[in-house]
């Protein structure tokens, strides 16, 4: 199954899933930089940098596999929605950047989602 639909939400896919290994790694060095100062490192920290690439890894196999197999499809629209619901929060508590985040998410449902409809004559 292609067309530019598929095509596209692969490539923005693609494009979250390295970004977000790029944080990652800035998380980390954060972290990292913390604990050698002797700071505290809040739980919920930890928790995000175990499931921050694991995210990662979700969005980048369903943007692989998203032209060939319908549970690629279910897989990359429950990202996205966790991915819309963190950058929220993100927004929510002043990182108002992250409405980029959201809308990009909301894109690629879109074409995800659209890409099983027959167009209209």
């Amino acid at each position: 199954m292609g067309g530019w639909q598929v095509r596209t939400a692969r490539w923005v896919m693609a494009v979250q899933a390295v970004a977000s290994i790029g944080i990652w790694v800035v998380q980390l060095l954060a972290v990292l930089e913390r604990l050698d100062h002797g700071q505290d490192v809040p739980g919920s920290v930890w928790l995000v940098l175990v499931l921050n690439p694991v995210i990662a890894v979700l969005v980048a196999v369903a943007a692989g596999f998203l032209a060939r197999h319908a549970w690629a499809a279910t897989l990359g629209v429950a990202m996205e929605v966790i991915g819309a619901v963190s950058a929220l929060i993100s927004v929510l508590t002043g990182y108002y950047q992250a409405v980029v985040a959201i809308l990009l998410a909301i894109a690629v449902i879109t074409l995800i989602v659209r890409r099983r409809q027959p167009a209209v004559v």
